[in-house]
């Protein structure tokens, strides 16, 4: 009898295994409302796993056909690119930061079972074209789904609806290249000798953008290849998100030519600063007449003065590509005659006293001029400005 209920008991918890196992790799519904409350890494399992494993299931970095609740090999490359997406250490492990950021998507996270449709829950930092390359839907698709524009101004916390069975579009591909730190180096300065922004370079090697340096590190350098959109007509040149694509395909420290869209006078200019947008100068003082001519021509107020702040659309050649922006011509913040970076008591475009922001020396143009793409925002305020936005899109042929 004994012999008997130890075989019953054995096959009861067998039994009970077997079906919190099921429950832990067949929920679907598990994920919304959950919150994670332990740090989770290689080698752990159990039903927040699982949560995990399909919420970045949901999100398109879990790959593996099945939710197992086992956080081996395939789930720490999810977090990793989870991690990446989202500005965090990608270090593979669901620590705290990490944690937190999952159980905000958590917290709103309603996602359909079928193949129809998933929401996405905005973070930080997304734009619409983002979206669209992470889920592997055109930009118009995803639009279209939503009954929104493709300019139109995301927030953290909004809910996306992401359209299943849609074609895969080109996505931009990131390869790295390593550099050495030598003596003198920033990461401000590898920044410009590379042309990739510092925070990139910063998440690249888990690092923060006020880290100082040391002689031998090594570090990663991203390098990123933006896929060739097409456009209305040869006239108009392509519509890129200025977060995702222009600036990289408009890099710091490269040279371009910017045609003005209406009358196709054309000029050099160098990028030297931007974060928000592309600052740019003159590259000779040929090219800073030629600038100023066409505003002084076409933009003039009725009391006669030139409004050099006037928004114009432009398209801007660089490498064999032709991109939609739109140019000012307002010269400011900096002193051609002094050193880039100098402190000085005067600086153009009534700026004042300051930091002289004036990198291209001789060419006759005092401080830089703002050069605007697709979601591109103000220095002043970090925000999209509507006059820019619609230079861009008539550039673009919208």
């Amino acid at each position: 009898m004994l012999r008997l209920n130890k075989k019953l008991i054995l096959l009861m918890v067998l039994s009970l295994t077997l079906i919190v196992f099921m429950c832990v790799v067949t929920s679907e519904a598990s994920a919304a409302g959950y919150q994670l409350t332990r740090d989770l890494r290689r080698g752990m399992s159990g039903q927040d796993v699982a949560v995990v494993q399909r919420l970045l299931k949901d999100l398109g970095f879990f790959v593996y056909p099945q939710i197992t609740g086992y956080f081996g090999s395939v789930t720490e490359t999810a977090v990793k690119a989870f991690q990446k997406a989202n500005g965090l250490v990608a270090d593979g492990i669901i620590g705290p930061v990490t944690r937190s950021v999952m159980n905000r998507l958590l917290a709103g996270s309603t996602t359909s079972r079928g193949d129809a449709t998933t929401v996405y829950i905005v973070q930080p930092g997304d734009s619409l074209w983002k979206i669209s390359q992470r889920f592997g839907v055109s930009l118009d698709v995803l639009c279209a789904a939503n009954n929104i524009n493709s300019s139109a101004v995301i927030y953290p916390g909004q809910k996306i609806i992401i359209p299943r069975n849609t074609m895969p579009v080109d996505t931009p591909r990131v390869t790295y290249i390593t550099h050495t730190v030598v003596k003198g180096d920033t990461l401000w300065s590898l920044s410009y000798k590379y042309g990739v922004p510092v925070e990139d370079i910063a998440v690249a090697n888990g690092i923060t953008t006020s880290t100082v340096l040391y002689v031998g590190q090594v570090l990663k350098v991203p390098q990123r290849e933006i896929p060739v959109k097409p456009t209305p007509g040869p006239q108009y040149g392509e519509l890129l998100d200025w977060w995702t694509e222009a600036q990289y395909v408009f890099p710091l420290n490269s040279t371009a030519t910017v045609v003005d869209f209406y009358t196709g006078i054309s000029f050099k200019v160098v990028r030297t600063y931007g974060s928000g947008h592309a600052d740019v100068e003159p590259l000779t003082s040929e090219d800073t007449r030629t600038m100023k001519s066409i505003w002084e021509k076409y933009e003039k107020m009725a009391s006669g003065a030139v409004n050099y702040w006037a928004r114009r659309p432009v398209l801007v050649l660089i490498n064999g590509r032709k991109l939609a922006a739109s140019a000012t011509a307002a010269l400011h913040a900096g002193l051609d005659s002094a050193p880039d970076g100098a402190y000085v008591n005067w600086r153009s475009g009534d700026y004042g006293p300051g930091i002289n922001y004036d990198r291209i020396k001789g060419n006759g143009a005092d401080g830089h001029f703002d050069i605007h793409f697709l979601n591109s925002v103000r220095h002043k305020d970090g925000q999209v400005d509507p006059e820019h936005q619609a230079m861009v899109r008539l550039a673009a042929g919208q």
